[in-house]
């Protein structure tokens, strides 16, 4: 009966320590790295927050100008219709120069030629697309009397700051 005792024991604490093993050895292990997430990643189970609306207000592409008045105004006028055009000061002596327009269905850049058409020998339209944040720039240029079209014009130096 002793004997019978010893052989049942040993096979059972054998078996604890050899388990006990596995589980220890199983435990000190690394787990594999998860998979690398690409593109934008967000849990399904919550609600997208909401897509800000952009602050400057949209304008058509194409658009009717009508205007009658001095070459400077026609531009601020310009503005009030498209938004994102940026109206900086005249070049040059400025001077009285009437303009009538009446344009259909015309883009940002027609319009500006329009104007300038109208500015002949006297002014001339400057317009830029140079991505500047505020949008795009224009200005009119008023020509010396000797100044040909299309010649540029020296600009004083800046002040310096004291």
């Amino acid at each position: 009966m002793l004997l019978v005792r010893q052989l049942r024991t040993k096979p059972t604490r054998s078996f604890a320590g050899v388990t006990a093993l596995c589980l220890l050895a199983g435990c000190s292990g690394t787990p594999p790295k998860p998979p690398q997430v690409q593109g934008e990643y967000r849990p399904i189970n919550r609600v997208a927050p909401p897509v800000p609306v952009s602050k400057k207000p949209t304008t058509p592409r194409n658009f009717d100008f009508s205007f009658e008045g001095d070459i400077v105004a026609s531009l601020n006028a310009l503005h009030a219709i498209q938004p994102q055009l940026l109206v900086t000061p005249p070049l040059g002596a400025v001077s009285p120069l009437p303009v009538r327009l009446n344009l259909h269905q015309v883009t940002m850049e027609e319009a500006m030629r329009a104007i300038g058409a109208q500015g002949g020998d006297v002014a001339e339209v400057v317009f830029g697309t140079t991505g500047h944040p505020d949008g795009d720039q224009a200005f009119i240029r008023f020509r010396a009397p000797t100044q040909q079209a299309n010649q540029p014009v020296a600009l004083a130096p800046a002040a310096k700051p004291n």
